[in-house]
């Protein structure tokens, strides 16, 4: 949902990642608001820092200003972001919750969303975006 957000062209993006963060920090989410109850319950349950779904709000935010990369460190900050967040949230849910289960999920996560900015190369480009380190395509 939130890596949609800001490719949805005449939407106030900061404001509508603003509000996804003041969701899911929200202690009593709003009964009718099923996403922010389903997360609420399901990091209560699970016991998912909470942190992590800020960093991936944090790495879409970051799409919406920096749309070139100079180094691979920079993209994997990046992909840590918007994608090894997810794996670290996922960790939690599938019972993989120990320290030494963070470093696969954070190699994973980057892997996985290198694959979506090969797949992504020529609608990025289109759009403006770089994914592909500088120093990679010098």
């Amino acid at each position: 949902m939130s890596d949609d957000i800001v490719d949805q062209p005449g939407l106030n993006v900061n404001l509508t990642l603003a509000n996804w963060r003041r969701r899911i920090l929200a202690s009593h989410p709003p009964l009718d608001d099923p996403v922010a109850l389903a997360w609420a319950d399901t990091q209560a349950h699970y016991a998912i820092p909470v942190r992590y779904a800020e960093q991936l709000i944090d790495g879409v935010a970051a799409d919406l200003h920096q749309t070139r990369y100079t180094t691979f460190a920079d993209l994997a900050t990046y992909a840590y972001g918007v994608a090894s967040t997810v794996g670290l949230m996922s960790m939690h849910i599938i019972g993989f919750s120990g320290p030494e289960a963070i470093p696969y999920a954070i190699k994973l996560g980057v892997a996985l969303q290198v694959t979506n900015i090969l797949r992504d190369v020529a609608e990025d480009w289109q759009a403006g975006r770089v994914y592909l380190p500088q120093e990679e395509l010098t």
